[in-house]
């Protein structure tokens, strides 16, 4: 990434901090030191450059976060939770984290306060599943899912019977292999719950409600961001460690 900025590279803010602090205080303040050193350096940044590297930046958030979520019990864990705060804390500097208002309320998806927290969702839910071949339940078709089978091509509802899609370049009438698949239908939603370890790990939380009290409610506050000026700090510094989130905070 640094190899894009030429020389400027040299001059771009680092991580010399370590990862993990407890004092919020002192987490506090090299989140300012660090957001005054991209503040320096952000006017060098060309904007066609910052333009071409953005789906890099972000796509290296994404990737980081994932790994943590895929990694929790892995002895790996540590290694995304660095990458999470070495990913977020470029993406914060050159393209900012952004504290919008929806709702009534300010609104974050700060990848760095986002991630810590280590819980995801749960759903309890009734479906059937028919065969992507055939369309009978998978209890009554004689195909084995997984395997591959020959099936031709139809557009059922405006969308293409082998991808779904509604346009693609599949012809119908054309025979393509396709790997039969146990598609859920008929699901009735029950419950969502929060868990420890989400059966899928990307269930995760997306967003968080932020409260500034009597600061929020300056029409001043809200107005940074509702032009898209007010960021959040947080990608800048260390955090407090992950937080693994007590279960019975979260049931009654």
């Amino acid at each position: 990434m640094t190899a894009a900025f030429d020389e400027n590279a040299l001059l771009m803010p680092v991580i010399d901090f370590k990862l993990v602090q407890a004092d919020e205080g002192v987490r506090r303040a090299i989140q300012v030191k660090k957001r005054d050193e991209w503040a320096e350096f952000l006017p060098s940044v060309d904007a066609a450059l910052l333009e071409k590297v953005e789906p890099h930046v972000r796509k290296a958030v994404a990737s980081a976060t994932a790994a943590l979520n895929f990694l929790e019990d892995h002895e790996l864990r540590e290694d995304a939770h660095v990458a999470i705060h070495q990913a977020s804390f470029v993406q914060r500097g050159l393209l900012g984290c952004p504290i919008v208002v929806r709702d009534d309320e300010y609104w974050t998806a700060c990848p760095v306060n986002v991630s810590h927290i280590r819980m995801g969702t749960s759903v309890g839910m009734v479906a059937e599943f028919a065969c992507s071949i055939c369309g009978r339940m998978v209890e009554d078709c004689d195909h084995v899912m997984g395997e591959p089978y020959r099936q031709v091509a139809k557009h059922l509802d405006g969308h293409c019977s082998i991808c779904e899609a509604p346009e693609c370049e599949h012809v119908v009438g054309s025979s393509y292999l396709v790997v039969a698949q146990a598609r859920t239908v008929n699901a009735v939603m029950h419950e969502t719950s929060f868990v420890a370890r989400p059966r899928y790990p990307q269930a995760r939380i997306t967003e968080l409600t932020q409260d500034y009290g009597d600061e929020g409610d300056d029409p001043r506050f809200r107005a940074l961001a509702d032009r898209g000026a007010l960021h959040c700090d947080v990608d800048l510094g260390p955090c407090d460690g992950l937080n693994e989130m007590a279960m019975d905070q979260f049931t009654s």
